[in-house]
C-alpha cells in the first residue's frame, strides 16, 4: 500500500467523519480496504501533523467543527418514521414525504457495524447489510428506539 494514497485517504476521512481514536481510524481505513496496524496509523498521524481535539483528530489548519445541538435518533425516528420492514439483507424504512434524507443522515451517524450503506429517497430509506441476520438486528434496533 502506497503511503501517499493511505495518508490521502486519512485526510479525506477526517474531512467527512469525526474520528476520535487511532483504532477508530484504523477501522475506517479497513472499511476502505486499507489494512494497517495501530503503529502505522500512529506514524501517519505524526507525519500528517494531525492534532487531537475533544472532537477528534483534525489538521492543525482546519477549524474546530461547531456542533449545533441535534435531536437524538429516537426523537428523529419517532417524528418521521412510519414503517420499518425487512427485505432479505435490506431494511426498508418508510417516512413521511420529504423526511427520508433527515432520517438517513441520523441513521448514518450511528455507524452501526451491521450497516454496509444507506440510500435515501423522498420517503424511503434502504439500509444494506451483509445478510438477513444483520438486517433483522438493525430492524430490531430501530423498532426498539421507536418504542423507547
Amino acid at each position: 500500500m502506497d503511503n501517499l494514497y493511505r495518508r490521502n485517504q486519512i485526510l479525506e476521512l477526517l474531512q467527512h467523519e469525526t474520528v476520535t481514536t487511532q483504532e477508530g481510524l484504523r477501522r475506517r481505513l479497513a472499511r476502505r480496504g486499507i489494512r494497517v496496524t495501530q503503529a502505522t496509523v500512529s506514524r501517519d498521524i505524526e507525519e500528517l501533523g494531525l492534532i487531537k481535539t475533544r472532537s477528534g483528530y483534525r489538521r492543525p489548519d482546519a477549524p474546530e467543527p461547531l456542533s449545533a445541538p441535534q435531536p437524538t435518533l429516537p426523537v428523529i425516528l419517532k417524528e418521521f418514521v412510519r414503517e420499518v420492514l425487512q427485505a432479505s439483507n435490506m431494511v426498508v424504512v418508510k417516512t413521511h414525504p420529504g423526511n427520508a434524507h433527515s432520517v438517513g443522515v441520523a441513521l448514518d451517524a450511528e455507524q452501526w457495524s451491521e450497516v454496509v450503506g444507506t440510500v435515501a429517497g423522498d420517503d424511503t430509506i434502504f439500509i444494506a447489510t451483509p445478510g438477513a441476520r444483520e438486517a433483522a438486528r438493525i430492524r430490531k434496533k430501530i423498532l426498539s428506539l421507536l418504542a423507547a
